[in-house]
């Protein structure tokens, strides 16, 4: 898939394109989405046009255009740290040219980084100012595109802040964000906030057409499950051709809580108490859409559930065995976990907690 497509949006679109025909493109743009609408091509696109739509800019290697998104230095070969964005870049690179409507957990997976969260840190602030502090290569502007900002250090906020609010003339911050309520503020207010809806229901399908190999009747489904996110429709039918590890094992955590089996869901919750952050965040995650599927096809709304009809072969049995009143509870329960989480609590703590109160209430 081209990178530089951009599915829907015409109108962000013709905003973009008449901000860099008449040179009002503000100096610090926000692209805010949820993961997969498409802020990453309008942003990539919006370059493609202010470069002229040179090669260089559609295969990611135009001197003038730099990339910044959260990496964990950990992971890196050798532990050598020294320039260690730059050992990221050839992942970089493929990942946005095979599917530019990748979530942040996709992301960490094609780095190798799946049970590590990344940051970018005041070293890569220092960076960042370097780079567009050079003069341009090619005697136009310079950009620096940053995904996930809300992964910024606060001491790298702090740094970027000042080039944000006095910029170099021809100096440009793109920031693609799924999550900008964990920017810090002076870096929202200082920033054009282009907010990406979703994308329409039928280009949604007619991309996983063409994309993803599947018949119209699939896509149409998966189209209607993705809530106008071509890269959770992309992830779901995924899910469904490998059959997730999470819905397995939260499923199973309930089917243990239901039977009364102790033993089994201890071993269980010391299982995932095991897997790194970005692991345990995407269990939770993912336990918070069964259970919404499971109260659904309780209500007889099997329709909108959006469950496949390989999930409905169990999530059909479980629903008429879990009180109505669970699922409420069962929300919390999860919300709390991914809290707790993001606070560093001890992960024997959490998954042992939640599994407790699964077991007590289900």
């Amino acid at each position: 898939m081209p990178y530089s497509s951009v599915l829907g949006h015409t109108e962000i679109v013709a905003n973009l394109r008449s901000m860099v025909e008449s040179g009002r493109m503000p100096h610090a743009v926000l692209f805010t989405e949820k993961a997969g609408y498409g802020a990453l091509p309008l942003a990539l696109a919006t370059l493609n046009h202010m470069f002229g739509g040179s090669p260089k800019v559609t295969r990611l290697v135009h001197p003038d255009i730099h990339f910044t998104f959260p990496i964990n230095t950990s992971t890196l070969i050798g532990g050598d740290k020294r320039g260690e964005l730059e050992q990221f870049y050839p992942l970089w690179r493929e990942l946005v040219l095979g599917n530019p409507y990748f979530s942040e957990a996709q992301m960490y997976k094609a780095f190798g980084m799946e049970n590590k969260l990344g940051t970018i840190s005041v070293a890569e602030a220092n960076s960042m100012i370097r780079k567009l502090s050079l003069s341009s290569y090619e005697g136009g502007a310079k950009v620096m595109l940053i995904m996930f900002p809300e992964r910024m250090t606060l001491e790298c906020a702090n740094k970027l802040l000042k080039n944000l609010e006095e910029p170099r003339s021809g100096t440009y911050y793109f920031m693609v964000s799924h999550n900008p309520e964990k920017i810090i503020s002076t870096i929202i207010s200082r920033c054009r906030i282009i907010e990406v809806p979703p994308i329409d229901r039928e280009l949604v399908a007619q991309e996983l057409i063409k994309v993803a190999g599947v018949s119209g009747e699939e896509a149409a489904f998966w189209a209607k499950c993705s809530g106008g996110s071509l890269g959770k429709a992309l992830e779901l039918i995924q899910r469904e051709e490998e059959q997730s590890e999470h819905y397995s094992t939260f499923v199973s955590i309930l089917e243990n809580a239901l039977q009364k089996d102790l033993c089994a869901l201890t071993d269980t919750w010391e299982q995932v108490a095991s897997y790194g952050k970005e692991r345990q965040k995407a269990l939770c995650t993912e336990g918070a859409e069964i259970l919404r599927k499971l109260y659904m096809i309780s209500l007889g709304m099997d329709e909108i559930s959006y469950a496949s009809a390989k999930e409905m072969k169990t999530l059909g049995d479980l629903s008429g065995k879990i009180k109505k009143e669970f699922y409420h509870k069962g929300y919390g329960y999860l919300n709390n976990a991914l809290e707790c989480i993001e606070r560093n609590v001890n992960p024997k703590f959490i998954f042992c907690d939640l599994c407790n109160r699964i077991y007590y209430n289900i």
